[in-house]
């Protein structure tokens, strides 16, 4: 059945005073998330702790519902605190030995490029492969790989002008070459298809908070399971072993699978509220979520060309994602950024550039709103 954008719409109320493009940064909670906060909330203010398993429960279809987007078995997947918290336990946990390497790019964000750097001291060495025009060769990520390279840590999708990584190409590359290949998804998944298993993925590290419309303070990590035991870590606490209940019946024995690495007591109502998000992204479809976006990107993308504005961002359709990046000759983006503030448009601004990325519930006449609005 065709979806009813439209109707939509309703689940999100921030478009009943914002038009909002920043789904890159921080996305507005649809009511589901805020609804399954909320059940949580009202049932511990009223209970305590006596229906805590039911939570338990549900955090497991939360698991179950993100590993269905990303291809994975729910026992590949881990809750954690966030993106970066997914980048240290790869950083921590890789077994390197003095004079390893970590590849990388040049127009990463910071999350994904201080963790590996602190290895320094012990003698890991990261090389940074040198973007073309904000676009991440192949070719040249392979070329920066040689017999001491650990690791390749890359984005799916670069945050500044959204450059969508040949990630495919690049699994490729580490799985024949016997290097892992780790991966920042925060800026795609919810917004882009996905698929680890295509891709050749070891580790993906992604934050609820922009494209998966969740909150703030939950972070997924995927850990393939092939190589769950390879992967130290000391953060280990009561719940990362098998019989957790089992209180002073000490016995060292990590859980099998990705739970192992969450330690502790999860974020009920963050992961809670992320599953309100992924029931409402389910019931959509993640095809329809892509071509949705981007087709209010294509939108945005003409209007900016006849307007005199530069784009960005990459064009070719295998290079794109949901993010739009632009800026002109005569203003300056801070000018432009405020002056669609001031009009109750929010976007933002990146490496000297204004930064727009829409989702799926956005619409026509919103987009018209922006280009109505900017400096001629």
């Amino acid at each position: 059945m065709p979806v009813d954008f439209d109707k939509l719409r309703a689940s999100f109320p921030v478009v009943n005073q914002l038009a909002y493009f920043n789904h890159a940064a921080v996305a507005p909670l649809p009511v589901q998330a805020a609804e399954a906060i909320n059940a949580y909330l009202k049932d511990v203010s009223t209970f305590g702790a006596i229906h805590e398993n039911r939570w338990l429960k549900e955090i497991e279809v939360v698991r179950e519902r993100y590993a269905r987007l990303i291809n994975a078995d729910p026992g590949e997947i881990a809750f954690l605190k966030s993106t970066s918290a997914g980048v240290q336990l790869v950083a921590q946990g890789v077994d390197f030995k003095a004079g390893g390497k970590v590849v990388t790019a040049d127009v990463e964000f910071p999350a994904n490029v201080y963790p590996w750097m602190a290895l320094a001291p012990r003698g890991i060495e990261v090389k940074f492969v040198g973007a073309r025009e904000g676009r991440v060769e192949p070719q040249d990520v392979e070329r920066a790989i040689d017999a001491k390279t650990r690791v390749v840590a890359l984005s799916l999708v670069e945050f500044g002008n959204g450059f969508r990584n040949h990630v495919e190409e690049v699994g490729e590359v580490c799985r024949r070459k016997g290097v892992h290949f780790f991966l920042d998804a925060i800026q795609g998944v919810g917004a882009i298809p996905f698929d680890v298993k295509a891709f050749n993925i070891d580790f993906v590290a992604v934050g609820a908070h922009k494209w998966l419309l969740g909150p703030q303070g939950v972070g997924i990590f995927f850990c393939r399971k092939e190589i769950i035991d390879r992967l130290r870590f000391e953060d280990v606490s009561w719940r990362s072993v098998v019989d957790e209940d089992d209180f002073t019946n000490y016995r060292m024995n990590l859980k099998p699978d990705a739970r192992r690495f969450e330690g502790d007591q999860p974020n009920f109502m963050g992961i809670l509220g992320l599953g309100g998000s992924l029931a409402l992204r389910e019931e959509i479809g993640n095809p329809v979520i892509f071509a949705r976006v981007r087709a209010l990107a294509d939108r945005l993308i003409d209007g900016l060309a006849e307007r005199g504005y530069a784009i960005r961002s990459p064009m070719h359709k295998d290079e794109r994602s949901g993010i739009v990046s632009f800026g002109h000759a005569r203003f300056e983006s801070k000018e432009i950024y405020q002056t669609l503030r001031r009009a109750g448009i929010v976007v933002a601004t990146r490496n000297g550039l204004v930064r727009a990325s829409p989702h799926f519930y956005n619409t026509d006449d919103e987009i018209d709103r922006l280009l109505a609005e900017l400096p001629q």
